[in-house]
């Protein structure tokens, strides 16, 4: 894929402005891609384009036509649920020629945004919560329109706030039960370690601390090494130690076996909600 300094795009439309449109907005104002005034978001209370003009300065309203009006990139931010409903086809008739769509709606597929965007290059995403703080993780997968230079937007995009892999459509399933869900695995893991921090004597803010550090440096460390993980545990598992007792207490109580069904929990509600 040819390198492409700075963003192509001039104006980005969002339609949906929560959580996760902001970390994205954040991502491309903080890295300089793009000047606030040319980033518009349409959503539909008042309050919230109100938070979003008077936080990151980018021109909010509650009329997603006036949004999307002449931009580049129209990001569908909304619930999937939503969809039908808000990616009407008067909106989209709003949009530009060559404008082009970027999804990152969850369980909706590129057949599916294809009817709600017709002859439309059309970007699938997967992204995650910590793009929030600029530690992301965003799958992406791009349709036959989707030129090279699309293509480099939407990685310069999501690279401001975290790391990328472009993958095929049929990966995106498994990869939003891995790293789509993963925030919520990793709160309850850390809201438990915080627990039994507190059974054993610890204040609660140095357990929650403790517990949130801990699988952050952990994450870090098993990228960074390039190491199995199978490999690092074995580094903090000393033979008849203390880590290799609480991993045997976990192994019993069916923790990976959790995980396992965790994931295929998620396959199986992806599947019906496709549907």
């Amino acid at each position: 894929m040819e390198e492409i300094k700075g963003l192509n795009v001039k104006k980005i439309a969002f339609i949906g402005g929560g959580a996760m449109a902001e970390a994205i907005i954040k991502g491309i104002i903080g890295s300089g891609l793009l000047a606030p005034c040319n980033i518009y978001v349409g959503n539909r209370t008042q309050k919230r384009c109100d938070y979003l003009h008077e936080t990151y300065g980018v021109q909010a309203v509650t009329d997603n036509q006036a949004a999307v009006s002449d931009a580049d990139l129209v990001i569908l931010a909304v619930k999937p649920q939503v969809a039908p409903v808000a990616l009407t086809p008067a909106l989209i008739n709003s949009f530009k020629k060559d404008a082009w769509v970027l999804s990152i709606m969850g369980s909706v597929n590129l057949e599916q945004l294809h009817k709600y965007a017709p002859g439309l290059p059309v970007v699938r995403t997967m992204p995650n919560t910590p793009l929030a703080c600029g530690a992301g993780m965003t799958a992406l997968c791009c349709d036959e329109n989707v030129t090279e230079a699309m293509k480099n937007d939407a990685a310069i995009i999501f690279s401001s706030c975290g790391e990328i892999e472009f993958v095929d459509e049929k990966a995106i399933e498994a990869i939003s039960a891995i790293s789509g869900c993963g925030p919520g695995y990793c709160f309850v893991i850390i809201d438990a370690l915080a627990d039994a921090g507190v059974r054993a004597g610890l204040p609660r803010a140095l357990a929650i601390k403790l517990a949130a550090q801990t699988m952050a440096g952990s994450g870090k460390l098993c990228i960074e090494s390039g190491l199995h993980p199978a490999q690092l545990r074995d580094q903090v598992t000393s033979p008849g130690g203390t880590t290799i007792a609480g991993i045997h207490a976990l192994e019993n109580h069916g923790v990976r076996g959790a995980f396992y069904d965790a994931v295929m929990a998620v396959l199986a509600r992806s599947q019906e909600l496709q549907k």
